[in-house]
């Protein structure tokens, strides 16, 4: 389907450079930005990364944490 697209723009194309106009001139350089949209390009090279955590257990976890101190909050008067 893609190749049948590019042979109708290149004909076009070519077609349009036959006639020598402003407007055909145009047109020929959104066919050409066209095709190269549909050039066929690499895929990127998909990489893993692999990160090793310390394993901690979740008693350790908990321990740790120590519970904020709740403040008042006090609004000054004038």
């Amino acid at each position: 389907m893609i190749d049948r697209i590019k042979s109708e723009l290149i004909a076009k194309r070519d077609e349009l450079r036959r006639k020598n106009n402003l407007r055909s001139l145009e047109v020929i350089n959104w066919i050409e930005d066209l095709l190269k949209m549909l050039e066929d390009k690499p895929e990127p090279v998909k990489k893993e990364i692999k990160v090793e955590l310390p394993e901690e257990s979740v008693e350790e976890v908990v321990e740790e944490k120590k519970p904020t101190p709740k403040r008042k909050i006090v609004f000054k008067k004038k």
